[in-house]
């Protein structure tokens, strides 16, 4: 006669109390261990740096993400500095037998098991996933694929029988990037990271209860139904009218541990949906590359192509006409990652730009976007030498301190084009003290030879960034050739839902000539006294309505001393060729609002507002971004210039200041860009 479930309940409790649970790795970064200073030796410097819901998230992503791996997002927990979460997004998609034979199978619908096992939960959006509560593994599914695997401490006792795992941002939003990474500091991505997924054949489980009848965690935000496992009582759910599509009603799993898992609809009939997880006839070897294990890759070819379709209004300077002018340029990056042995890698990344409806771009034209080698020494010091990535500063859209690179001309957009810098950086961390040391020397080869006969200007960094409890503070300074030193201080703080940030930068100069008015009615190059301060700084708040969109909410102003609020001196800067855009006024300001669904078939909506505030001129913008398949993503946007006719921002110029060609007012852009990741 078998035992009683409630005597199996108990002798299961006891099982789980006096078990030691340890979490599942992943590439040797394991959560409540692993500590900040270890994931940037194991990974390197992340693409972003940004806190959420008081936590510290570090993101890799796109050609910088670990093998295997379209993105990794670690989250750090802000007081103890140790790794509390994992997000991996794998390049291809795991069988569910490949899931099943790695990591355990589904829980028997009584009694207990004295290995891991899964049950299926559901997330509030009706999405399943598979939870293995003794390895802190959490396998998320959309479209019938797996799509994000969550790795956390592992729960006990009674937690595992009611706990569940929230998906990540991309799952239950729209699965799309924020256009230019709120509150991000990114520095230069690529740096070692390990080729195989760490497996659990030598990890100690012990036994542990999951009753799958036991395991679904009630769900109540605006009628959102959950999958039910059979032997539940499901509340019936009303007809959906005859013009709504059922395609995507949710489902009911009728038997979560028997081979052939069967899905009916709402309804109780067949569902044309995708199925649950992918299963092949034939079961797929764990350790090909389609299946989760990864075998060891010498090197990964790759690339990302970039197509846009945008059309420019336009009031003619010639006859005050309105016109519209097409664009349709297009940018392939192509790239090889080698990685021989723990500890060296090398990355290249070549570009081609081509526009049909560009004279220049016509004929296609390439460029070497990023080539760097890295390597480690005594475990104690990181070097990478070559062309990278870089990019210093908390801010959303003035990045003061960002002293290594050029400005970027359109902080808007979902990308950032800018070419890499030839440096050699070396990063030496101090784990006990959460800081970093990085030492950085650069060389640019310059268009003309100076007066001294060189034709290289050389210049360095250095710069030191240390966590004190729920804030960050970096302090900066960059020595160039024939330039005076630069100084900055970044720091930021999150409180809760709020986060702040600030930038300051000392500098002695501009990196083009700044222009003032002269006694006779000119202008004439401004002398520069001291130390001039170019400061920014933002607060950002994240709100939760129903729990069903998330909206983030983020103000943002610069102060430029070097900058100017005379309009006449715009067309002057303009004719000469010291414009900078976004560093040409003293005064500016940013408002974004920023909203997300927790559908993965919603997109993510952001408004923004930007202007010099002196001038005045404004633009304001809306961008809508999707990513309903996991290589692709599309984005569709819209801006348009108002305030001061002559503004920055709806710039003509003046004819009476300076003799020029006819410049055309803008009136609108818009646009869809597609990338595709191959």
């Amino acid at each position: 006669m078998p035992p009683a479930p409630s005597v199996v309940r108990i002798v299961a409790m006891l099982c789980l109390i006096h078990g030691t649970a340890h979490a599942e790795p992943w590439k040797k970064a394991r959560p409540g261990v692993t500590t900040e200073a270890q994931l940037r030796m194991l990974f390197g410097e992340p693409d972003a740096r940004r806190r959420e819901d008081g936590a510290l998230v570090l993101d890799y992503q796109g050609q910088s993400s670990p093998a295997g791996t379209q993105r990794a997002r670690f989250t750090v927990d802000t007081r103890t500095r140790k790794l509390r979460r994992i997000d991996v997004f794998p390049t291809r998609a795991p069988t569910r037998a490949a899931v099943e034979k790695q990591f355990g199978p589904a829980c028997p619908k009584t009694g207990w098991s004295k290995k891991p096992c899964y049950v299926v939960k559901a997330t509030a959006d009706t999405s399943l996933y598979f939870h293995y509560p003794s390895r802190g593994l959490a396998v998320f599914f959309a479209g019938g694929d797996v799509r994000a695997l969550t790795y956390q401490k592992p729960v006990r006792g009674k937690l595992a029988l009611t706990a569940s795992v929230e998906p990540p941002p991309e799952l239950s939003s729209a699965g799309t990037v924020d256009p230019a990474e709120a509150g991000d500091t990114v520095s230069a991505s690529g740096t070692a990271s390990e080729d195989d997924t760490e497996t659990a054949d030598g990890n100690t489980v012990e036994a542990f209860a999951e009753p799958a009848a036991a395991t679904q965690p009630a769900v109540a935000s605006l009628e959102l139904a959950v999958p039910t496992i059979e032997g539940e009582t499901a509340a019936p759910r009303p007809a959906p009218p005859m013009d709504v599509d059922t395609s995507l009603r949710p489902v009911v799993v009728d038997d979560v541990a028997a081979s052939g898992t069967s899905i009916a609809s709402a309804a109780g009939g067949p569902t044309a949906g995708p199925q649950p997880v992918t299963e092949d006839a034939v079961e797929e070897d764990p350790l090909h590359p389609s299946a989760f294990l990864k075998v060891p890759e010498l090197l990964t070819v790759g690339g990302f192509y970039l197509q846009r379709a945008e059309v420019a209004g336009a009031r003619r300077a010639s006859t005050s006409a309105t016109g519209v002018d097409p664009f349709f340029p297009a940018l392939l990056d192509v790239y090889l990652d080698f990685k021989p042995f723990d500890g060296l890698r090398s990355f290249a990344v070549g570009r081609m730009a081509y526009d049909p409806l560009d004279p220049v771009l016509s004929t296609p034209a390439t460029s070497l976007d990023r080539l760097w080698i890295y390597f480690g020494l005594f475990d104690h010091v990181f070097i990478t030498a070559g062309r990278q990535h870089i990019k210093w500063g908390s801010s959303k859209i003035w990045n003061t301190t960002d002293f290594l690179r050029a400005r970027n001309p359109d902080p808007l957009f979902l990308y950032d084009l800018r070419p890499g810098v030839d440096m050699v950086k070396v990063n030496v961390p101090w784990e006990e003290m959460a800081a970093n040391l990085w030492l950085i020397g650069t060389a640019d080869l310059l268009d003309e030879v100076t007066a001294d006969g060189d034709r290289v200007r050389y210049g360095g960094a250095v710069r030191a960034e240390m966590a004190l409890g729920t804030s960050e503070l970096a302090v900066s300074g960059s020595f160039m050739e024939g330039r005076r030193p630069r100084y900055g201080v970044d720091y930021s703080i999150g409180l809760g839902r709020l986060d702040f940030n600030t930038e300051i930068a000392l500098v002695h100069g501009a990196d083009v000539a700044t222009w003032e008015r002269s006694q006779a009615g000119g202008f004439q190059v401004r002398a520069l006294d001291g130390l001039q301060v170019q400061a920014s700084g933002g607060a950002q708040v994240e709100l939760r309505v129903a729990d069903t969109f998330k909206t983030v909410v983020r103000l943002e102003g610069f102060y430029n001393q070097l900058g100017s609020d005379d309009r006449e001196l715009l067309t002057w800067v303009q004719a000469v060729g010291d414009f900078q855009p976004l560093y040409f006024g003293r005064f500016y300001g940013m408002a974004q609002v920023a909203v997300t669904a927790r559908n993965i078939y919603e997109p993510t909506t952001t408004l923004t507002v930007m202007g010099n505030v002196g001038d005045p001129s404004y633009v304001a913008r809306l961008d809508i971004n999707a990513s309903r398949l996991r290589d692709v993503t599309v984005a569709a946007y819209v801006e348009v210039p108002f305030g001061e006719r002559g503004g920055e921002f709806r710039f003509q110029p003046d004819a009476s200041i300076a003799p020029s060609a006819p410049v055309d007012m803008g009136l609108f852009r818009a646009g869809i860009n597609v990338r595709l990741r191959l």
